[in-house]
C-alpha cells in the first residue's frame, strides 16, 4: 500500500480507485463515442458500449455509497457494494447523498425482455443503463434491443452529465498528502 494510502480509511481508498476507474473509462467511452460509433444503434459497437456505459455508471453509484458508508473494514466495505442491480443499489443511500450527485431516483425496468435501469436526474432527463450482466448474456434472448437512431449522440451526452457526477465524487474525497 502506498504511505499516502495507509493514512486514509478503507472508504476513502476504495472510493477514490473507483471513481477515478470510472472518470478515465468515460473519457475512454467519450473517444469511442467521437471516434466509431457516430450514429444509431450498430449490435458490433453498441453492446461493448453499453457494458462500458454501464460499468462505469456502477463505479459512480459504488464510490458514492463507500463515501456515505460507515463500515470500517474492507470487507465489509466491499459486501456493502457487492451487486450490479443499480437500483438496488441506489436504496443503499438516501435522497440527500443520490442528489449529491444529481440522481433523483433509479428504477429497475424490462423493455422487450432486457432488463435496464432508468436514470433520473435532478434536473428531470432520464438517462437510460443497460443492466450489466443482461446485456453480456442477451444471446440467449429471442428478443432484440430497439434501434435508436440518436444514439451515439444521446449516449454523448449522457457521459457529459456522468463525468460531471464524477468530479462531484472527487470534490468529497479527503485531499492527498
Amino acid at each position: 500500500m502506498k504511505n499516502s494510502e495507509s493514512k486514509k480509511s478503507e472508504k476513502y481508498i476504495l472510493a477514490e480507485r473507483a471513481v477515478f476507474r470510472a472518470n478515465s473509462g468515460l473519457y475512454f467511452l467519450e473517444e469511442c463515442l467521437a471516434l466509431i460509433h457516430k450514429g444509431g444503434t450498430d449490435p458490433a459497437f453498441s453492446r461493448s458500449l453499453y457494458i462500458l456505459f454501464s460499468y462505469n455508471f456502477e463505479l459512480i453509484l459504488k464510490s458514492r455509497i463507500l463515501l456515505a458508508s460507515e463500515l470500517i473494514s474492507r470487507k465489509d466495505l466491499i459486501e456493502k457494494i457487492k451487486s450490479h442491480d443499480l437500483e438496488l443499489l441506489s436504496k443503499r443511500l438516501s435522497i440527500e447523498e443520490l442528489q449529491s450527485i444529481n440522481v433523483k431516483n433509479i428504477l429497475k425496468n424490462e423493455n422487450f425482455g432486457f432488463t435496464e435501469y432508468l436514470v433520473e436526474i435532478l434536473d428531470g432527463r432520464t438517462i437510460i443503463f443497460q443492466d450489466l450482466i443482461d446485456v453480456r448474456y442477451d444471446f440467449e434472448k429471442d428478443g432484440l434491443r430497439n434501434i435508436d437512431l440518436n444514439e451515439s449522440a444521446k449516449m454523448q451526452s449522457d457521459v457529459n452529465i456522468l463525468l460531471a457526477m464524477t468530479k462531484d465524487i472527487m470534490k468529497m474525497l479527503p485531499p492527498n498528502k
